[in-house]
């Protein structure tokens, strides 16, 4: 049981996060300063440091908290998705509504935890791709995906058609987080089911 100290510490942690997503969705990463966070979130700066060493580790804070809000809430209402299709825009679905909450703040979480980083070395990004990967290989144990197939290689795929079509969200080529959903199912559904057909192929002229 969460004892009073424990329970302040963390009504003051999650403060100073909220405090700090007003401010990186108002004012940018860079123009947010620590003192603008803890004087908008009323507490004192070492505070702050009490739980963070620079403000990028709340972001990293938010992320992690994030994240494993959505893979809980992904465990309890998988079982209800019996394709891989389904399963993964259930995936895409619930990290748009949890870590992509506005896209203001969404472009600072891209720019400061991917393009400063890295692709390949945020842990963030390795969890949704092995959770991604797990997903295909339950649908290849279950028949839906072939034996042949690399999964590594399908895996960077998929996470390749979330990134881009989040991305085209945020620049506003996509007006809302529903079509950017609907545009990501559209595609994968084209890839998984295939885009031709051997009936389709021209017949040889003899």
């Amino acid at each position: 049981m969460e004892g009073r100290r424990e329970r302040n510490k963390r009504i003051k942690k999650e403060r100073i996060l909220k405090a700090a997503i007003e401010h990186f969705t108002q004012r940018g990463f860079e123009q947010t300063s620590i003192e603008s966070i803890t004087r908008r979130a009323g507490v004192a700066k070492g505070t702050f440091y009490n739980f963070f060493k620079q403000k990028e580790d709340v972001l990293l804070y938010f992320l992690d908290k994030e994240i494993d809000l959505s893979r809980q809430e992904i465990q309890r209402t998988i079982h209800t998705k019996p394709t891989i299709l389904e399963q993964l825009e259930l995936l895409i679905v619930t990290y748009l509504k949890n870590i992509f909450k506005n896209r203001e703040f969404s472009k600072v979480l891209v720019r400061e935890r991917v393009c400063k980083i890295g692709t390949g070395k945020n842990r963030n990004e390795l969890v949704l791709m092995r959770t991604i990967r797990e997903l295909l290989e339950k649908a290849q144990h279950r028949g839906e995906i072939k034996q042949s197939v690399d999964l590594s290689r399908l895996e960077e795929i998929v996470f390749a058609i979330f990134t881009m079509y989040t991305i085209y969200w945020l620049n506003g080529f996509i007006v809302s987080k529903k079509q950017c959903v609907r545009r990501i199912r559209d595609v994968l559904n084209i890839f998984f089911e295939g885009a031709g057909s051997t009936s389709d192929k021209p017949q040889s002229r003899s």
